[in-house]
């Protein structure tokens, strides 16, 4: 599965168990506190999921400092398109899947940048048996 692939899926992931969070936490707690609490739980995953499982990186202090920003970054560009589209006239559940489509490849390109120290970074197509295994036949390195 490509990085992207495995992006949508942890993000499916996140949505997915952050929701059902929402849901029990607001039969007691006001709806703000519901929403804040599997937000800040939500960022926590996600950043867990995109070492682990997406990027398969190492968790540093900095990646996890500079993480939270991605989501800083892309709440504002989401509710202008969502904001923009209603004006528009698009009904509410229609316009929210336009705004993840928009919204997923923003949030991809910088998570990968947060992931890779800023640097850029590219997954390779295909690497040869002896660079995945650390073995050469000729035994010599």
């Amino acid at each position: 599965m490509s990085r992207f692939g495995r992006f949508v899926v942890g993000g499916a992931v996140n949505t997915a168990v952050c929701h059902g969070l929402f849901v029990v936490l607001s039969w007691s707690v006001p709806v703000a506190v519901a929403y804040s609490i599997a937000y800040f739980i939500g960022i926590v995953l996600a950043y867990i999921i995109n070492t682990t499982f997406v990027f398969r990186t190492r968790a540093t202090l900095a990646s996890a400092a500079r993480f939270p920003g991605v989501y800083l970054a892309t709440y504002p560009i989401g509710l202008a398109v969502l904001t923009l589209l209603i004006k528009a006239g698009v009904h509410k559940w229609l316009a929210m899947p336009v705004v993840i489509a928009v919204n997923v490849p923003i949030t991809f390109a910088l998570t990968r940048w947060v992931m890779s120290g800023g640097a850029r970074h590219r997954e390779p197509a295909s690497r040869p048996e002896s660079e995945v295994s650390g073995y050469e036949p000729s035994g010599i390195r």
